[in-house]
């Protein structure tokens, strides 16, 4: 049997939106993954009961076949050592490289019953915990047929240079592949249309109007600077212009950002010309594109490493312009579907020894001031496009036929499975790791075993109470709990009975009875017994 795994969130809880790239990514992922893959059992092992059961409402909104949706299994975390033990797996997959892979890694070691690849995915490589995770991942070392796959070239030599330095600090390489491999979009937006002349018509933009469109979440210091673009639009671009154009600014944005937005626009004087649509819903965003005629994005900030909104906008059959910068380098073909416009950046690192103390968001800031997109390009470019309806129309329809005929889903989990498979291959002719206690292992009971007032032995004894409300006050816990187990061992504490001989009730392992029988304790239907 093929058996896809994986113990990543794809759908992170406690997320009301879609509009950070990561999410949307990982959400389109893994729903792509159940609708063109082609393994014949997907097992998740979510974090959380909480978490397990927001993935399946999402599951059911997709609207997949029974066949499909039959072939998914959900475990427990704390199932994982049996089910490696007794079944085999492809491959695991993580939506993240930072975080599992590890964990994962050392329970592979010590339970799997073959070999198996770990894969997983680049998005953002800012950030101090990028360094924390590269340590850990170095320090596990993992296996030479594991892989990070990284969605662009440029984030693939940012991720080398960020496991050579981890490297140095763990005392350890990372024994894994990075390879390049891209994320998609949809099928279904090859066939999805917005309204122009009613969006056009709400956005109160002429028809003969030229409509330049920016989308992303509206921050300088996650995403990009849009100071420099509106400068450049306001003393470069507008005054050369023959015809009416519009700037339709859309994303995500707090408070603060958009006010600071706003005073930009106004200090620019391009208040007649710019409408701005922060929050807008997400079924909004096929209307925005379709009122739109150039999709432009100078991203100047490391945390950008592909760009799904610049995929989005060509499938829209929009020529773009976009800064030359990390993935979008991939994603944009000059001269072709689009224009790229060169970015410059210096060596010089004033925040270089204080960087780590500093907040992240304030830090990302710092870092792309440093960067410079070339703004006479920009204008030149911009004009081009402007005043050359058949050369937009071209570039669009370029734009359109490349990402149908390779970046859409469907083309990516093929890629996706083929990789999978050669690195399979490859773990199998090589063999499992040796299993090693590894030193990030944290043994909390170590940590904190001297914060209670003492600790229960196995010799204590204790004497069971009430068997009423025996439901968990909390889902998380009840996958540990279950019925027939506190049933039995309430039974058997009717009179008093050592905690040693309790945990022979169940068929758990020996933590999972202990955690069941101090639960009991913990909600007085056990009680400590006087010493005899």
């Amino acid at each position: 049997m093929r058996r896809f795994g994986t113990i990543f969130p794809f759908l992170e809880s406690g997320t009301s939106n879609l509009r950070i790239g990561r999410l949307v990514a990982n959400h389109d992922f893994v729903k792509a993954l159940l609708r063109y893959g082609t393994f014949d059992e997907y097992v998740f092992g979510n974090p959380s009961h909480s978490n397990g059961a927001a993935f399946l409402r999402a599951v059911e909104g997709w609207e997949l076949p029974k066949e499909v949706r039959e072939r998914i299994r959900m475990v427990s975390f704390f199932d994982l050592p049996r089910i490696l033990k007794e079944d085999e797996f492809r491959v695991f997959h993580l939506g993240g490289w930072g975080y599992f892979a590890p964990g994962l890694h050392y329970l592979r070691c010590r339970y799997a019953s073959n070999a198996w690849p770990i894969t997983s995915v680049t998005h953002s490589l800012t950030g101090r915990q990028t360094m924390d995770h590269a340590v850990r991942l170095c320090r596990a070392g993992m296996a030479t047929y594991d892989s990070v796959f990284c969605t662009s070239r440029d984030g693939r030599q940012a991720m080398l240079q960020i496991l050579e330095i981890a490297s140095s600090i763990a005392s350890r390489s990372f024994r894994g592949k990075l390879d390049c491999l891209p994320l998609g979009i949809d099928d279904d937006l090859l066939n999805k249309s917005g309204n122009r002349e009613k969006t056009r018509a709400q956005l109160h933009v002429a028809p003969q109007a030229v409509v330049i469109l920016m989308l992303g979440r509206i921050t300088p210091t996650q995403k990009m600077d849009l100071a420099p673009a509106l400068g450049a639009l306001a003393r470069q671009i507008l005054p050369k212009c023959r015809r009416p154009v519009y700037l339709v600014l859309g994303g995500g944005a707090d408070t603060q950002n958009l006010k600071l937005l706003q005073g930009m626009i106004r200090e620019h004087g391009l208040e007649q010309v710019t409408r701005l649509r922060a929050n807008f819903p997400d079924e909004s965003k096929a209307d925005l594109l379709a009122a739109a005629d150039i999709f432009l994005s100078v991203s100047d900030n490391h945390q950008e490493t592909f760009g799904l909104s610049i995929l989005e906008a060509q499938v829209r059959a929009l020529p773009t312009v976009a800064s030359r910068f990390d993935g979008y380098k991939d994603l944009v073909r000059d001269g072709v579907d689009g224009y790229l416009i060169d970015s410059y950046s210096c060596t010089a690192d004033p925040l270089a020894e204080i960087f780590d103390m500093m907040d992240p968001d304030i830090g990302e800031l710092f870092e792309a001031q440093k960067i410079a997109i070339d703004l006479v390009q920009l204008s030149e470019r911009l004009l081009e496009l402007i005043h050359n309806d058949a050369l937009r129309a071209g570039m669009g329809e370029n734009g359109r036929k490349k990402v149908a005929g390779e970046l859409v889903f469907s083309k990516i989990i093929a890629r996706y499975e083929q990789r999978w498979d050669e690195l399979f291959h490859e773990a199998m002719k090589t063999g499992l790791p040796e299993f090693e206690e590894l030193s990030f292992h944290a043994d909390q009971s170590r940590i904190f075993g001297h914060y209670a007032s003492r600790t229960i032995r196995p010799t204590d004894r204790v004497v069971a109470q009430s068997a009423e409300s025996l439901s968990p006050s909390y889902n998380e816990v009840s996958v540990l709990l279950d019925g027939d187990t506190l049933t039995r061992m309430l039974e058997k504490a009717r009179k008093p009975i050592t905690i040693e001989d309790l945990l022979a009730q169940t068929n758990h392992p020996r933590d999972i009875g202990w955690f069941i029988a101090m639960w009991l304790l913990k909600n007085d239907h056990l009680r400590l017994a006087p010493s005899t």
